[in-house]
């Protein structure tokens, strides 16, 4: 009976928080310049803009924040790594040329899907971490989805490539972690 009651108790205050939570994101989103006659008889939410509607009058409209572009991202953390490519051939990874790490993900489909890549090896980043090489190919963003032969440690990092990976070398260059 007790561990019931502390249950029901535990369900009554995460719904208060909740309700909290929401009152207090629902009041920072209306803008400054925008002040209530009455309040709201209900609210349209689109995919873009979000209207409030006062007693069946539209009183304001507010656009919803857009998200930065990559290019406007600021790296958490730079640093200079050895970079080199690869490319789905079983000489150059595994007998799943096509499977990276990231085990639901397909190279070889995305490529023909998209026509580009944009994944990269690396044993010292977490998988889906997002990196930019500024000095490479510029605003590019590349996704961690592969791991590296455990001989490549700390600082080395594995690009793939369609084509071309044994013409790209090994590279000494900045790459920015997002």
């Amino acid at each position: 009976m007790y561990l019931f009651k502390r249950k029901k108790r535990n369900i009554l205050l995460q719904r208060i928080v909740s309700l909290i939570v929401l009152v207090s994101i629902s009041v920072n989103v209306l803008p400054q310049s925008v002040h209530a006659i009455s309040s709201p008889t209900f609210m349209v939410v689109n995919a873009n803009i979000q209207t409030v509607v006062y007693n069946t009058k539209i009183s304001a409209v507010i656009h919803k924040p857009e998200f930065p572009v990559s290019s406007d991202r600021v790296a958490s953390h730079t640093m200079t790594v050895i970079a080199t490519a690869y490319e789905s051939k079983v000489n150059q990874t595994d007998d799943s040329p096509c499977i990276p790490a990231m085990s639901s993900f397909n190279l070889c489909t995305f490529y023909k899907k998209y026509g580009y890549g944009d994944t990269i090896a690396a044993n010292f980043l977490p998988l889906g971490t997002r990196v930019r090489f500024p000095d490479l190919f510029g605003n590019k963003i590349f996704i961690v989805r592969d791991r590296m032969n455990a001989r490549y440690g700390y600082g080395h990092v594995d690009i793939w490539m369609n084509g071309g990976a044994i013409k790209f070398g090994i590279k000494y260059t900045t790459m920015e972690i997002f």
